[in-house]
């Protein structure tokens, strides 16, 4: 069993105000006001708690929500204050009270409570998006119209991603052996198995991304399994004060992964298994499940993380490439995950890896605040894109899916020849292992 968390009022005390958090903060390097840096916020929230404050002020939930939850406050802090929870539990109380600053509509309840919970649905919701952009959203007047009636729609269908072709789109199978990952001569023997989770978004969008990561773990002599069972991670949801939703989501998971068989779980997206890490929290209040969460916690790791600990293998094709690698927020701030990937990018020969500056600043993307939040993201956006090109680099390198296609995004409209790969993809090229082939789903 594990220990219950500190509570709310605990973490709100840890704060001292001592402002270190300020040059961290992405969105107070955008708007130098107090209200949207770490301490200023988590005054609000004393204010709240004392009753001195309405969870329904606008200025509560604008403040809460313009917040890209990145938590490089976290790292910064000296007082380890936990500031995601802090914001989470913020977010909860705005959601209660359904307060007017809150961004509502499509891009919030849509999301969380109609598509990203349900695999089928989000599928389908890709190949409606992708039908559309290529039959009215390439009718000019069609555009012009949408963008004069409903400008916020028309900016929404502009923000999202690319859809891949239906070709592209790879079903994993259940079970991936070290054989699979064999040209030629005897596989090796596996050396554990292991259950790979794989997102919701980056399963539709980047499905390549777990088909890379399966093959190269296998390569590495792992058996990889996809339970059926396993669904949407529950970070957004628990990020935007739904945690009800989001412990909903973490038992089905939980179950799958006790049921795998597995000794790890895997995850190649910063975002889900920073959350996933959490798990144990998250239910540690409920007698059912408190023991099985605290398992699957213990068991999480991101994939440069266990390849490093567990041994990999060095690939031997040289690279003449160069490369530069942006931290995930969550995979830097929540999993502490910074010298494993850059480990991996090592042992790659002749690859010449150029620092990223402000490498651990937020791209913009953080969860659907790209959509919330279209001004603030493409200003971070386009400081990240400035960073990039200032490197020299062919090629930018990451590893979570929501930082793949935003600066996939802004590398294209700034006209930019560099392309964004996963940290696995890169290694799968540098192995010279083929890609699994893709299958009709």
């Amino acid at each position: 069993m594990t220990a219950p968390a500190a509570s709310n009022a605990d973490r709100l005390a840890a704060c001292i105000q001592c402002g270190m958090c300020l040059p961290a903060c992405p969105t107070f390097a955008l708007t130098p006001l107090e209200r949207a840096n770490p301490r200023g916020r988590i005054r609000l929230m004393r204010a709240v708690a004392a009753g001195e404050m309405a969870a329904d002020d606008p200025a509560y939930a604008g403040a809460m929500y313009y917040c890209v939850g990145c938590r490089a406050c976290e790292t910064a802090c000296p007082a380890g204050v936990e500031f995601g929870r802090l914001l989470e539990v913020a977010r909860g109380e705005v959601e209660a009270v359904a307060a007017p600053g809150r961004p509502d509509g499509f891009p919030r309840v849509w999301l969380l409570d109609r598509l990203l919970p349900w695999p089928a649905r989000l599928r389908f919701g890709a190949r409606l998006l992708r039908l559309y952009r290529a039959t009215l959203g390439r009718i000019r007047p069609w555009r012009r119209w949408l963008a004069g009636r409903f400008p916020r729609l028309a900016a929404l269908e502009e923000r999202a991603p690319a859809v891949p072709p239906q070709s592209r789109r790879w079903r994993l199978p259940a079970r991936v052996e070290p054989s699979d990952a064999v040209a030629e001569g005897p596989a090796p023997r596996p050396r554990g198995t292991v259950a790979l989770h794989p997102g919701c978004v980056q399963a539709v969008l980047l499905p390549e991304v777990n088909a890379d990561t399966a093959l190269v773990l296998a390569y590495n002599a792992w058996r990889v399994v996809v339970p059926e069972g396993f669904r949407c991670c529950g970070a957004l949801h628990a990020h935007h004060g739904r945690r009800s939703r989001a412990r909903e989501l973490a038992r089905a998971n939980v179950a799958a992964f006790e049921a795998s068989g597995a000794v790890r779980l895997i995850s190649s997206a910063g975002g889900c298994g920073a959350f996933m890490e959490e798990y144990g929290a998250l239910l540690a209040d409920d007698p059912g499940w408190a023991e099985p969460a605290a398992r699957f916690s213990a068991a999480v790791r991101d994939v440069t993380e266990h390849l490093v600990e567990e041994g990999v293998r060095r690939p031997r094709r040289p690279f003449g490439l160069s490369v530069t690698y942006h931290d995930a927020c969550h995979l830097i701030h929540g999993q502490h995950v910074a010298e494993a990937p850059r480990m991996l990018l090592g042992a790659i020969p002749g690859l010449d890896v150029a620092p990223l500056p402000e490498s651990t600043w937020c791209c913009g993307s953080a969860g659907i605040y790209n959509l919330t939040h279209p001004e603030a993201s493409q200003a971070l956006l386009e400081r990240k894109i400035a960073h990039v090109a200032a490197t020299g680099a062919e090629l930018v390198v990451t590893g979570n899916a929501g930082c793949m296609l935003q600066i996939s995004d802004g590398l294209r409209r700034a006209g930019s020849p560099v392309r964004v790969l996963h940290t696995m993809s890169l290694l799968r090229a540098a192995y010279e292992l083929p890609p699994l082939l893709p299958r009709k789903g």
